[in-house]
């Protein structure tokens, strides 16, 4: 039989090894070795603090996975010899493999300053961190969220939603640009203020000390210094790709990850990479670049497994669509922002809409506002921007068609459900406006070419 080496337990790790083996189950031995006490869901760390989810139902067992085929193995690797095929663990334990699945995921950033690692300064990544943090709220009043990215975001919203005073600590001036537009990030920043957090942004942390039990937050902003006092600190100031395994390797990387092809092979015979330690294709620009996303891991691995059993599918590439909610709110975004299209194409169009997530009439409506982004001589829908209430659906049909390059022409032709308590007015569904609009603004630069009127 084939033997399977996948090294990481995550969603990468662990689809990659089930597709194949399920694929063709005499073909494959898989082996996953997972250094993490237990295989759990991340995503749902905020909800876990909420009361909306309990912990224990966010870990799978072991046994779910291996009922698939896969055996797993917790012990951690710890080198990879790629001339005679093998995997060596913490515990002197070597794997030999025909085939190899680099699924690492990636690390909490370290930030370097004074008391990062006292008491009650929390990162959120495994179960243990969730557990901790828990214990650390049960009689908390107030917390410090260090980063305004997804996680911080939902984190802070999640600790506000228990009756926490919360500030948010951003190093950069705003939201990042990978994230949203100059508007929407304004938005998101007005919801949080609204619902009481303090955001600092253009802050940096400085040192974390102790004051009478509780922790001591110094921040520079504009060349000041602040002190915010508070009961607990959650670090989310982003991750970085687990590399270590592939030292004494010719495996190629970036600093962002292992870079692979569409077919998720790097540079070495027979050795895949998948999740958040690698750096797949854009499904927009086709450059190499991070997706640091479960929904893509998940993909990713697919691809691997179906690689491996010999079924010649590619992975399309990363649109990056990802989506959060706090505090009432959702967000969602796909493909480029605006301001990173206008870096990389000389074409750019974007339409609006502003609706409702179901019927207007309905007492239960609330708003919803997208915009998209089409550019090049095609006119390709290359982003999507979505805030208020009930923007998955828009941004799940935005992601697929930024996949399929589709033209704006093509996006017209959508067709769509219309139902009261579902979905928007029949006549107002957010991709069809959109892109309306943005044909009328493509007419507008027409005819002010052309010198009309």
């Amino acid at each position: 039989m084939k033997k399977i080496v996948s090294i990481g337990c995550g969603g990468a790790g662990m689809f990659s090894a089930i597709v194949a083996t399920q694929l063709n189950k005499e073909k494959f031995e898989a082996i996953v070795l997972s250094d993490e006490e237990n295989i759990y869901c991340r995503c749902t760390s905020p909800y876990v603090l909420t009361g909306e989810a309990q912990l224990a139902d966010a870990i799978q067992s072991d046994s779910m996975i291996e009922s698939y085929g896969p055996k797993i193995v917790h012990e951690k690797a710890v080198s990879i010899n790629t001339s005679k095929k093998q995997v060596t663990t913490e515990k002197g334990n070597v794997f030999d493999y025909d085939y190899l699945v680099i699924a690492t995921g990636a690390s909490p950033m370290k930030l370097d300053i004074k008391g990062i690692d006292s008491e009650k300064v929390f990162t959120v990544r495994k179960s243990s961190d969730v557990e901790n943090i828990q214990a650390g709220t049960k009689d908390a009043k107030s917390a410090v969220v260090v980063g305004a990215g997804v996680i911080g975001i939902e984190m802070a919203g999640a600790l506000k939603s228990r009756g926490m005073d919360v500030t948010l600590v951003e190093y950069a001036p705003s939201l990042s640009p990978k994230i949203a537009d100059a508007e929407f990030a304004k938005k998101i920043i007005a919801h949080l203020e609204t619902n009481g957090i303090k955001a600092m942004f253009n802050s940096k942390m400085e040192e974390i000390s102790d004051e009478e039990g509780k922790k001591k937050v110094v921040v520079e902003k504009d060349g000041k210094k602040e002190s915010v006092v508070a009961d607990l600190v959650i670090v989310a100031a982003g991750v970085r790709p687990n590399l270590k395994i592939i030292e004494g390797t010719k495996i190629k990387t970036t600093k962002q990850g292992i870079l692979v092809d569409e077919k998720m092979r790097t540079n070495i015979g027979n050795i895949y990479a998948a999740g958040d330690c690698c750096v797949p294709r854009s499904a927009v620009t086709k450059e190499n670049v991070p997706s640091a996303l479960a929904s893509s891991a998940i993909q990713q691995a697919k691809v691997v497994g179906y690689q491996m059993a010999g079924f010649p599918i590619k992975f399309n590439g990363s649109t990056g669509a990802f989506a959060f909610q706090t505090l009432g709110k959702e967000y969602a975004a796909a493909g480029l922002t605006e301001e990173e299209a206008r870096k990389k194409f000389k074409w750019v169009i974007v339409g609006k809409a502003e609706t409702t997530d179901v019927y207007r009439d309905l007492k239960k409506e609330k708003p919803l506002e997208v915009k998209l982004i089409f550019a090049g001589p095609k006119m390709r829908l290359i982003g999507y921007e979505g805030f208020g209430n009930g923007v998955i659906a828009s941004a799940e049909v935005a992601s697929f068609a930024i996949g399929l390059r589709l033209s704006i022409l093509k996006v017209l032709k959508f067709n769509y459900i219309s139902h009261p308590s579902l979905t928007p007015w029949p006549f107002m569904n957010p991709i069809i406006m959109a892109t309306e609009d943005a044909m009328g603004n493509i007419m507008k630069k027409f005819t002010g070419f052309f010198g009309k009127k």
